[in-house]
Order: C-alpha cells, then structure tokens, then sequence
C-alpha cells in the first residue's frame, strides 16, 4: 500500500491561495480591530499575498493512498 503523489494544476493552486490569502488576511483584519489598531491596507495584502502564496506552495501535491 503506497501513496500516490500528484502535482495539482497551477489554475486550482492559484485559486486556492486566493482564497485562504484572504480568508486569513480577514482574520487578522478582524484581530487588530479588536485590538483597536487601526486598518492598514498594506498590511492586509501583504498579508493576504504571502500566506496565499505560501499557502498555494505547501500544498502544491495531492497525496492519495493507492488503492491496491
């Protein structure tokens, strides 16, 4: 029983680290509100551009078990 390893397409890796870049430069939009700093547009797609991207790096392979 092995693993098959499979490079996804860079169309769904790049969607992909859209989204989570996103979703995670929300959250720390969301934090800093909370803690009164106040909103930086810069600081939102830095965030949103490496983590995404880091995002879109780490899971560039899809592993499946093989079924034999």
């Amino acid at each position: 029983m092995g693993n098959n390893i499979e490079k996804l397409p860079l169309k769904k890796r790049v969607v992909g680290g859209i989204f989570i870049g996103l979703f995670y430069a929300l959250l720390m939009a969301g934090y800093d509100y909370y803690t009164d700093v106040p909103f930086s547009f810069l600081k939102f797609l830095f965030h949103s551009l490496v983590f995404g991207f880091l995002m879109s790096f780490v899971f560039r392979y899809k592993i499946t078990k093989s079924k034999d």
